[in-house]
């Protein structure tokens, strides 16, 4: 409970003011608990980020489960996975697409290891898409989906407002991935 409260603090504190604008002292009093019970949970304010990395990742992969045999279901699971992800939680998308450079040291290769795990989730379901794709085709594309799903967080409030904007999103993504 006392985790999931400075979670939520930091999270909404890190999407207002950035990391390096919020000390620890400003999420223990968001949280409602002292600045000794935040490290009674965490090492640090870098391991708060690199949980929150963590949920948004474990969100990603668990969601996103394993190839279907259909390859363009799967495409469109994945991509809906993540459009929904990116549309529900914008705070959590938008501190996971700009505070990276935030994490150092360990944290920083595990969050590493792992989203190039999930970006490889993504290779393989486009390569089963388009088997004719060179690896750097799948890789840029991979990236660029990624990024274009990933920039929702960063939208005006007027562009999220589209009615359907997931299905939107799984559209532009299945369109992208077709070979030209």
């Amino acid at each position: 409970m006392r985790e999931r409260s400075i979670l939520d603090a930091a999270k909404a504190l890190f999407f207002e003011r950035g990391y390096d604008g919020v000390g620890v002292d400003a999420i223990a009093e968001a949280a409602g608990v002292s600045t000794p019970a935040i490290y009674r949970v965490f090492e640090n304010k870098e391991e708060i980020l690199a949980t929150l990395f963590d949920e948004a990742l474990d969100r990603l992969m668990t969601r996103s489960g394993a190839p279907d045999g259909d390859p363009d279901a799967d495409l469109r699971h994945l991509a809906l996975v993540h459009a929904e992800f990116a549309l529900a939680d914008r705070e959590l998308l938008s501190i996971y697409a700009r505070e990276d450079r935030s994490l150092t040291g360990a944290h920083r290769r595990r969050v590493h290891r792992r989203q190039r795990q999930f970006a490889m989730r993504w290779s393989d379901a486009l390569r089963r898409v388009d088997e004719t794709a060179s690896d750097a085709e799948l890789t840029s594309t991979t990236y660029a989906l990624i990024g274009l799903l990933l920039s929702a967080a960063h939208w005006p409030r007027e562009a999220l407002e589209t009615e359907n904007l997931a299905a939107l999103l799984v559209a532009l993504v299945e369109r992208a991935a077709r070979p030209a």
